[in-house]
């Protein structure tokens, strides 16, 4: 049994966070709020997120007795989700607060926004791709950045190239793009960033997928960038107030000689 209610914007917030990623995916719900880790179709990007139970107005959920023997699904309901079509659903609630009741044996989640009721079929979890592994990384240099100024030279970056280059030289942290024609480089010193650990690094990376994840952390303040050379691009962020956290993970573009 679960049943829950939470603010529409703080929801969609969390569901854009995911569909930067992924259009659907298996969703954790257990006593002390939702999990999600899906990686995407070509294997190259992958999107971990957690939303506290204190993120909700109301969250109620209880286990069947069915459990299967595991501690860990004994704690929890694992449900297949389409987001893109919850998404476009908050999208017409507009702002009202979201009520959210899960029918397991129906495979329906049941929600209200207001006046408004919407029936959602959920997809069976088995046909989904199985949860991938988190791979153990360690990252060499951390960035933290204003996200307005991150997402604003990515959507300068999407004018001249297909591949934008992240690194740091010494105490300067820099994105650079590179196209037929045009060049564009943005330099950050160690003063004007959050944080930054120094070092000499640089790796590649598609440039469209690190636009569509910078669409999903538009409300987030500043984000964290974990980098190495050659290496995957981490992002991590909060949202929900600080409520919930999100990571991406994205695999280099590995240079040619």
């Amino acid at each position: 049994m679960f049943e829950a209610k939470i603010d529409a914007l703080v929801l969609r917030e969390c569901i854009e966070s995911i569909t930067a990623v992924v259009d659907e995916g298996k969703l954790r719900v257990a006593e002390d709020g939702f999990k999600l880790r899906a990686v995407d179709p070509a294997n190259v990007a992958m999107v971990s997120f957690e939303l506290q139970r204190d993120a909700f107005d109301d969250f109620r959920f209880e286990k069947g007795s069915d459990a299967e023997a595991t501690t860990e699904s004994a704690a929890a309901t694992e449900v297949g989700i389409d987001f893109n079509k919850l998404h476009g659903i908050l999208g017409i609630g507009g702002s009202a607060e979201v009520n959210l009741k899960l029918d397991e044996q129906a495979q329906k989640l049941f929600t209200r926004m207001g006046s408004l009721a919407y029936t959602v079929s959920l997809l069976d979890p088995a046909s989904l791709r199985k949860e991938p592994k988190v791979p153990e990384l360690e990252f060499p240099v951390q960035v933290i950045i204003e996200t307005d100024e991150f997402r604003r030279t990515i959507r300068a970056a999407e004018k001249i190239g297909d591949h934008i280059m992240l690194g740091v030289d010494g105490e300067e942290f820099y994105m650079e793009v590179e196209g037929d024609m045009d060049k564009l480089r943005l330099g950050l010193r160690k003063e004007q960033l959050i944080h930054l650990t120094p070092g000499t690094l640089h790796s590649l990376y598609s440039l469209d997928y690190v636009a569509a994840m910078s669409k999903g952390m538009s409300h987030a303040e500043n984000i964290t960038l974990n980098l190495g050379k050659d290496y995957p691009l981490q992002v991590d962020f909060e949202v929900a107030d600080g409520k919930g956290k999100v990571s991406y993970l994205l695999a280099p573009r590995i240079e040619s000689e």
